[in-house]
């Protein structure tokens, strides 16, 4: 907390701000002033799982459905015999456009892998 004082019209006015939600002292505290948690305002997508074979890279891109716009994305791996779900080089990982993400993967290990792209889009 830090105080300021303000001069106005020859009075000398203390007003005792709070750093932490901007809340003036003193000032009566109403429920509707508390902050409220946001809606979320995206909704993830994914393709279904697909293989990369041995030592191969493979590209994958996925859409935002129409009227939506990606926010964000990424992959997810899946673990496969026993293995850990490592065995992924990221080479790029982008919005290629406005509605469309971009992975490009190099698959590291000596077996197929499988791997799916998701697509973080904005909610119409």
């Amino acid at each position: 907390m830090f105080t300021k004082t303000i001069f106005s019209r020859s009075q000398i006015k203390t007003v005792a701000l709070l750093c932490l939600g901007g809340i003036l002292a003193g000032a009566p505290l109403m429920q509707s002033s508390l902050a409220q948690p946001a809606a979320p305002t995206y909704s993830y997508t994914s393709s279904g799982w697909v293989s990369i074979g041995a030592k191969q890279s493979g590209t994958l891109t996925w859409r935002c459905p129409s009227g939506r716009n990606t926010v964000g994305g990424g992959y997810e791996t899946q673990a496969v015999s026993g293995n850990s779900a490592d065995g992924f080089k990221v080479i790029h990982s982008f919005p290629e456009d406005s509605l469309t993400w971009k992975v490009r993967l190099r698959n590291t290990d000596d077996i197929a892998r499988n791997v799916k792209i998701y697509n973080m889009c904005s909610l119409p």
